[in-house]
């Protein structure tokens, strides 16, 4: 009797800045490899850390690429509100089912508000809160995932006002 073998490894997410008013902006990507036999993903659930406010973040998606750990070329599998301050655990529903020898990449972004906080964070720490899945069956797992996704700061727009000198007249 086989049961499905998977491994979790984190990817690097280097640590930076995302804009205020902006979408899709990557926070974490979990490798998972397949072994063995065929195994269904149903869920995925995470924790959101960092010092965000309630009102920093709309959206947190899952994108899934079976090669890489980009935006470019994956496949959108759901989202759920983000309107709660750090830390925060979510859960989303997906369905993705992976034949035996196959990988691929679940990329976790958010969508910052407007109004967002300036310099608040949103990390993922994969050591100790680590991406985690349910299963149709479960399966035998390895979790060797790390804090490879780097802190992302949020930026506002920095507007600088000065005066000109206008001379003195009639």
């Amino acid at each position: 009797i086989q049961a499905a073998d998977v491994i979790l490894t984190s990817s690097t997410i280097t640590a930076g800045n995302i804009v205020a008013g902006t979408s899709t902006n990557i926070v974490y990507a979990a490798k998972m490899d397949v072994t063995t036999a065929t195994r269904t993903v149903n869920n995925i659930q995470f924790t959101l850390s960092g010092t965000h406010d309630g009102d920093d973040l709309s959206y947190v998606s899952v994108y899934f690429n079976a090669t890489s750990p980009v935006i470019s070329g994956s496949s959108y599998l759901g989202q759920t509100p983000a309107n709660f301050a750090a830390p925060h655990a979510y859960s989303i529903s997906i369905s993705r089912t992976f034949a035996a020898a196959t990988s691929g990449y679940f990329i976790i972004t958010v969508n910052v508000n407007s109004g967002a906080t300036d310099n608040k964070t949103v990390k993922i720490t994969g050591s100790t809160t680590p991406v985690t899945f349910g299963y149709t069956t479960t399966p035998n797992s390895t979790n060797t995932q790390t804090n490879a996704g780097g802190s992302q700061s949020i930026q506002a727009a920095d507007v600088i006002l000065t005066s000109s000198t206008i001379t003195a007249g009639n």
